[in-house]
């Protein structure tokens, strides 16, 4: 999580900002419903009060879930949780209906699943279906610290069927079930080299691109990931990372996205802050933690300069 945190202050900095996520609505108008249960009257007072002690918006209060259980809290003591658990139901109930919640029945009935949870929930389907309608010309980048989420990202990633697919891997044997037009290892691709990384190598980058990019014969883009580009920070080769991922900034194939992503969890602080060059470099970025969000920047930083 602390790695995370560090992550979206780089976001902050580069000027990067969230996109429009429909669990802002289902929250807000699942509290709406929950209050107005009781009574209108009933609702519109505590939702004006709650908005007058924390000097903030309706609209503010009702999209932000901590802020509203804590209010709750705050003024009706422990008899706030048997609204918060009807938020909940109701949250999940537009979830279902949005098609935005993947959780099992046992999931569903278990007490100790909360609001949050919902939320977190749609916000981690809506990123899996940004990145499987993703068009072409987009260069993203994902940080990310579960395996499991990665794999669905890329599995998503990865599942048009007509255009060629390809994965640069420390482990490419681990992604033998995504039937990949084409899957490298860093040695295979490189070969043996020692920082700092060499001209050379970035050409072989780009060549290895180019070569599947040219044997896209469909009308889809050619999609091609890195599972983990912390591989670059860890082994010395952070200016290599730099400059390759500023080429495909400025100079992004046709027909093309790029994912690149980032097991931030096997970075020190230091390296992190490495990233900034790097991350700029993006069109969007989703970070897993500490819910699903998609960052756009209008015009990467290194983008037309």
């Amino acid at each position: 999580m602390k790695n995370s945190s560090q992550c979206l202050t780089l976001l902050d900095d580069l000027e990067y900002f969230a996109l429009d996520s429909i669990s802002d609505d289902i929250l807000y108008r699942s509290i709406k419903v929950s209050l107005e249960a009781v009574g209108k009257t009933y609702a519109k007072a505590v939702i004006d009060h709650i908005c007058h002690i924390n000097q903030l918006s309706e609209r503010e209060i009702l999209t932000n879930c901590e802020l509203f259980e804590d209010s709750m809290y705050r003024l009706f003591g422990r008899g706030a949780q048997s609204v918060i658990n009807k938020v909940k139901v109701v949250a999940l109930r537009y979830a279902l209906t949005e098609q935005k919640s993947n959780l099992t029945v046992p999931e569903i009935l278990d007490p100790s699943l909360t609001i949050n949870d919902v939320l977190k929930e749609i916000r981690s389907i809506e990123a899996l279906d940004f990145v499987h309608k993703m068009s072409s010309y987009n260069h993203i980048a994902y940080l990310y610290s579960s395996k499991v989420s990665l794999s669905k990202i890329l599995s998503e990633y990865f599942s048009p069927r007509d255009a060629p697919k390809a994965l640069l891997s420390e482990n490419p044997m681990d992604y033998v079930l995504f039937d990949l037009t084409s899957s490298i290892s860093y040695k295979e691709l490189f070969g043996p080299i020692n920082p700092p990384i060499k001209e050379d190598a970035i050409t072989k980058m780009r060549n290895w691109i180019d070569g599947i990019r040219a044997n896209n014969k469909s009308n889809t883009s050619t999609r091609i990931a890195e599972d983990d580009a912390t591989w670059w920070i860890r082994n010395g080769y952070t200016r290599g990372l730099t400059m390759l991922e500023q080429s495909l900034c400025k100079e992004l194939p046709e027909k093309t996205s790029i994912l690149c992503a980032f097991d931030i969890s096997k970075l020190k602080p230091k390296q992190l802050g490495a990233l900034k060059s790097v991350i700029g470099s993006h069109d969007y970025v989703i970070i897993e933690e500490p819910s699903h969000a998609v960052y756009k920047f209008g015009k990467p930083i290194f983008r037309y300069e």
